[in-house]
């Protein structure tokens, strides 16, 4: 019977057969599960999956016989590079490429998983189809958490996805989940047109509101979201309501809006010794109700020096319906050991300043190692924002998929906003389009006669390595990796805490 355990360094190559020959396989990192038939003092045979290209171009995994065993110069043994599973206290968060959106998967030692948005195509569906395999409707995958940092389609239209994956003909590509929880921050966007057919106004799409000393807040913040009425739900949230619907059917589900301070939502991972902090958004009684503040639309650019504007209201103008819902995301920091990770949506700059007030007040503490940055890398950024958060890695999810999704991200000024700003003197900063791997496939036309009358031929790409950033930490130590199109090349760095408890690059460990 195999034995389950866990890789115990940075890195460790997978080989056809042993003493480090034939195909290299794959290459597994810290933290990463594996299937042991046989374990020496210097090799182990492990029941291993091998991804391979098919005919059509599609990449399928098949289970194969494989080999670890360590270069003689690195003198380290089988115990060294594989450990009891019981033994894990890896946290691992991947932060997924599914183009323009946003997609983050948090595992934690024990296997608890939390979902962070979802993209708004099959991408994140699919991803998570093959690293949870095997799932039946009878035995679906836990979740322990969902969520949704804000309404934009581009964080959560993918997640139906999911649930219409169990339908699909190949199994490779089904995912069955049993979500425990789905944490959002409670504002629903309305359909853009009235019953009338009129376009609906800014300040009327993202639910009730009321006006306060001459300003506009949302009062009408939701909990439950099988408890609003469909008609006041645009067509994306109306998907995700219908997909909540099925699982709630199959089991309970428990709904909770996210504001500052909500931090025992997350008692789940208390046991773990995992702290998720909510920061935001912040929300102020009107009337007596919870309410979250309309923004307005920021000057436009080009930005440059934009912390020069004025602090208090940021010259905002009007009642923007995307710049509220962007800059009330759910802000949160997850602290595991020595080691933070901020997650901030979509946040903006005006959001962002009101946060920066708060940490420099003593209220909430921004700082942290690992840095989700803000809405795909806008120009619509806090640089006292960045400066409080001071990280050492950041990753933008970003994507070009065509015109009407162009928005140039990341920006220039952002991304010299993240080097100006990082606490080191060589921070690291990932874009997921930028880490994809493209290969040429040279000139193709398309197969549909209808198509070819306007397309013809063209000269095509295929995408071979997903720009997928990967990070893994036991709360001392922190390792974060990419793919590429070689086989043989990972881009990784990582950090170990000095004496000062502080993070200085370390050497990466690679078996």
């Amino acid at each position: 019977m195999p034995t389950k355990c866990t890789v115990n360094v940075d890195l460790v190559d997978i080989w056809e057969k042993r003493e480090r020959k034939g195909e290299l396989i794959r290459t597994l990192a810290w933290g990463d599960e594996v299937s042991v038939v046989k374990q020496t003092g210097t090799y182990a045979e492990i029941n291993a999956v091998e991804f391979y290209e098919q005919k059509d171009g599609s990449i399928l995994p098949r289970k194969r016989t494989a080999f670890i065993e360590p270069r003689k110069s690195s003198k380290l043994k089988i115990s060294d590079i594989l450990i009891p599973k019981n033994k894990n206290k890896v946290l691992k968060v991947n932060f997924v490429d599914v183009q323009q959106g946003d997609g983050s998967v948090i595992e934690s030692p024990q296997g608890k998983v939390i979902l962070v948005d979802g993209g708004d195509n099959q991408l994140f569906a699919r991803y998570l189809a093959s690293r949870f395999r095997g799932t039946t409707k009878a035995k679906p995958k836990e979740i322990e958490c969902i969520l949704v940092t804000h309404g934009d389609a581009d964080h959560f239209a993918g997640l139906p996805e999911i649930h219409e994956s169990e339908s699909n003909p190949n199994p490779q590509k089904r995912l069955f989940i049993a979500p425990k929880r789905v944490y959002h921050n409670g504002i629903i966007k309305r359909p853009s047109a009235k019953p009338n057919k009129k376009k609906r106004p800014d300040a009327e799409l993202l639910g009730a509101t009321k006006k306060k000393d001459g300003k506009l807040y949302i009062t009408g913040l939701e909990d439950d979201l099988l408890k609003v009425p469909d008609k006041e739900m645009n067509q994306f949230f109306l998907k995700w309501k219908n997909a909540l619907k099925e699982y709630n059917k199959r089991k309970k589900v428990s709904f909770k809006r996210l504001e500052m301070g909500d931090d025992k939502a997350f008692s789940f991972l208390d046991d773990e010794e995992i702290k998720i902090e909510v920061l935001g958004p912040l929300t102020e009684k009107i009337f007596g109700k919870p309410a979250l503040k309309f923004l307005g639309t920021p000057p436009k650019g080009p930005r440059i020096g934009h912390e020069s504007l004025d602090v208090g209201e940021l010259n905002s103008t009007g009642a923007s319906a995307s710049h509220t819902i962007n800059g009330h995301s759910i802000v949160f920091r997850m602290t595991y050991g020595k080691i933070s990770y901020l997650f901030s949506g979509d946040l903006n700059d005006e959001a962002g300043r009101i946060l920066t007030r708060e940490h420099n007040q003593g209220t909430i503490n921004l700082k942290a190692e690992v840095f989700k940055v803000p809405h795909h890398g806008s120009a619509d950024f806090s640089g006292a924002f960045i400066q409080s958060v001071a990280p050492i890695v950041s990753v933008v999810s970003s994507g070009d998929e065509n015109a009407r999704k162009e928005y140039i991200h990341p920006r220039a000024t952002l991304v010299g906003a993240l080097g100006k700003w990082s606490r080191v003197p060589e921070p690291l900063v990932f874009v997921t389009e930028l880490v994809a791997f493209f290969n040429v496939e040279g000139w193709a036309r398309v197969t549909d006669k209808a198509k070819d009358k306007k397309r013809g031929e063209f000269f095509s790409f295929s995408r071979t390595a997903f720009g997928m950033v990967k990070t893994r930490t036991d709360g001392e130590r922190l390792l974060v990796y990419t793919d590429s199109g070689n086989v043989k090349m990972k881009e990784a760095y990582a950090y170990a805490l000095n004496d000062l408890g502080l993070l200085d690059p370390a050497v990466v460990v690679r078996a």
